[in-house]
């Protein structure tokens, strides 16, 4: 992070025409400033397009920034009011648990609505950075994606009004500026906005350096690599839900994603099972699946990202999410072809 000095002397210079200088100005901030963009609107790719015209918006108004309150927070108020400017003219993305009712293994559709967005994970990668590692429990779960989906619940003010105050830090006052409402207004937003995303229950990522955590992902990419349905059911909660977006159909509770699973997945992939490789995105587990080209070769045709929690002294998965775009696998850091 840059010092009060050289970061007094970078805006001088930005301001005259200095790009190189407002390059180096920005760099600290710009994980941060993704990180914002993307709890906003839900998808990589979303804020990225966010990201870089916060940075247009900023190198064009630096002339306004006073330098009475931080330069991170004079950019966090930019991106904000870019994303809600994207939310204006953009469907809500979704998760397919908040869309409709559970289905049934015996009969759902395998067909996408082209009218709906739903929740994409991004990699760790993309989310790091600029993070007390005291800090790093709350910041996997204030990018997973349960917390993401639950952000794109809420109206575009709740949702910013959430970020600006209980994530980044920001004052009643600076909210109202940034807003442009009233006091009162600004506690309403923040009211309903917890309680909309306290409904769901609180899930504390898992700790990648967690032995138990490896041990349970070991025996996980084992039973899809031997189409196991008894070693499946032996790793998930009883509660356990599975989603495959682009598709709205998911499964709620062991019987019916087993059922699911072992019909629609297991049952046609033996005696070879399903090839995997791991990773992590949005603090969490995740799997890319393979399966073989006309060419014979392997390549990427979707992605899981799990949900962990411990349930009566032991480590179980709670949530499944495949996605069935293999570009959300590369997105993610996964190989998108094995050799």
């Amino acid at each position: 992070m840059l010092g009060p000095a050289t970061e007094r002397d970078l805006l001088v210079r930005a301001a005259t025409g200095d790009e190189a200088a407002f390059a180096a100005l920005v760099e600290p901030h710009q994980r941060s400033v993704f990180r914002h963009c993307y709890r906003m609107l839900g998808s990589g790719a979303d804020a990225e397009d966010a990201s870089q015209d916060t940075l247009v918006r900023a190198w064009r108004r630096l002339a306004s920034f006073d330098g009475s309150g931080a330069f991170a927070g004079w950019l966090h108020k930019i991106a904000t009011n870019v994303c809600l400017d994207t939310l204006r003219s953009r469907r809500t993305r979704l998760d397919p648990v908040d869309h409709g009712p559970p289905s049934s293994p015996d009969g759902f559709s395998l067909v996408p609505d082209p009218g709906l967005l739903w929740v994409e994970p991004v990699s760790d990668a993309e989310l790091a950075g600029g993070v007390d590692p005291q800090d790093e429990v709350v910041r996997r779960e204030e990018v997973s994606l349960a917390f993401v989906a639950a952000l794109q619940r809420l109206a575009p003010r709740q949702r910013a009004a959430l970020l600006l105050h209980d994530v980044l830090g920001f004052s009643h006052s600076e909210v109202r500026e940034v807003l442009g409402v009233t006091p009162s207004a600004v506690n309403s937003l923040l009211s309903r906005a917890r309680e909309t995303v306290r409904a769901r229950p609180r899930v504390l990522p898992p700790d990648p350096a967690d032995a138990r955590v490896a041990e349970l992902l070991d025996r996980y990419v084992r039973a899809w690599q031997l189409a196991d349905i008894n070693a499946f059911v032996a790793l998930v909660a009883e509660d356990v839900r599975f989603s495959m977006p682009p598709l709205s159909a998911w499964f709620d509770g062991r019987e019916a994603v087993t059922a699911f699973i072992e019909t629609a997945i297991f049952a046609t992939s033996r005696p070879h099972g399903i090839v995997m490789r791991a990773g992590w995105c949005n603090g969490q587990p995740a799997f890319a699946t393979y399966q073989p080209d006309p060419a014979g070769q392997l390549v990427a045709n979707g992605m899981q990202v799990l949900e962990l929690a411990h349930r009566s002294g032991r480590l179980v998965i709670t949530a499944i999410v495949s996605f069935r775009d293999p570009r959300l696998a590369a997105r993610c850091g996964l190989p998108p072809a094995l050799p």
